[in-house]
Formats: C-alpha cells, sequence, structure tokens
C-alpha cells in the first residue's frame, strides 16, 4: 500500500501530539508552545498561531521523518506536566495535509464534471498544488487554496504598487 494513497495508506489519517504553551508579555512574540516529540518551541501572537504553526512544523518533520525511512511517532494520549504557568494541550496533526511536501508534483487536471464529487476534488488540492478544472477539453478553472490565492493577490497587489511608484516618478 502507498504512503501518498489516501485511501490505501497504512498511515493514520490523523495524529495527536501534546504541548505546552507559556505566555509572556515581555517577547515580541508573547506566545510559545514546547512540542515535545520534535523538542522545538514556536512562537507567535495568539494561542491559535502557536497551535498553527506547531501543526505546520511536526507536519513538515513527520514528512522527513518518511522520506528518511524513520517511523513516525506514535499519537499521544497523555498531556506533559508543565510548570504553573504553562498550559498542556494537544495538537492534531492530518497528515494527507503534508504529504505533498514529498509527493511526486504532477498537474492535477480534472474535467468540470468532477466538481460532482467536491470532497475528492479538494482533497487533491494542497499549497503550491492546484487542481486545473477543464471545461470541453480546454482548461478553464483552477482551485487553489486560500493561502494560494492569498499570496496571489499579495504579488499581484506588490506589483501594481511597483507600477504605480514607477508612474509616478515618470511624472516628475
Amino acid at each position: 500500500m502507498d504512503f501518498f494513497d489516501t485511501a490505501n495508506s497504512l498511515a493514520p489519517m490523523y495524529l495527536t501530539y501534546s504541548g505546552l504553551i507559556r505566555h509572556d508579555e515581555r517577547e515580541e512574540l508573547p506566545y510559545q508552545m514546547y512540542i515535545p516529540v520534535i523538542d522545538h518551541t514556536v512562537a507567535g501572537q495568539s494561542v491559535y498561531d502557536v497551535v498553527t504553526r506547531g501543526r505546520e512544523m511536526i507536519g513538515a518533520l513527520l514528512m522527513e521523518k518518511v522520506m528518511d525511512g524513520e517511523d513516525i511517532p506514535e499519537s499521544e494520549a497523555t498531556l506533559p506536566q508543565g510548570d504553573a504557568d504553562e498550559m498542556p494541550t494537544f495538537i492534531n496533526v492530518e497528515l494527507d495535509r503534508f504529504k505533498h511536501l514529498i509527493a511526486p508534483k504532477e498537474s492535477v487536471i480534472r474535467p468540470i464534471n468532477a466538481l460532482k464529487q467536491p470532497k475528492r476534488i479538494l482533497s487533491q488540492v494542497y499549497d503550491f498544488q492546484p487542481v486545473f478544472i477543464t471545461e470541453d477539453g480546454i482548461g478553464r478553472y483552477v482551485v487553489v487554496t486560500v493561502r494560494d490565492y492569498d499570496m496571489f493577490q499579495n504579488a499581484i497587489g506588490m506589483m501594481l504598487d511597483k507600477q504605480d511608484i514607477e508612474d509616478a516618478l515618470e511624472e516628475e
């Protein structure tokens, strides 16, 4: 069974790991979360921010382990003991969300009638891995993640701002 085949993969869909969150107003990024399974700390502006960053880091490191032929750490069922100023928490990591980091990159092209099964199409969309939709055999649409969409919008905005600046300088 193939690790990349979601339907037949031996890998679990979700893994759960623990973390300890601490808040320190004196820091530029006031929230920190220590993640014992990877022996690393992430920082952010909020609890949501550190949990999200922790999930991203764990997911990427788990994919590195898969690439290196190492075992993925088992899910944790107990919260770690922390200091009085630390909040223990669990972090759920959806492995399918990170498989694209190591999967062979192939363009995913589907006919428009594939949209009748939206979950199937959306399960193939990852950061930097859009799904192209064709209509009558001609590429018409692209399904991308919100992160990619934001990145594209920011790039367009920067290009427009650059053009506005260049136009203003030419007028002087």
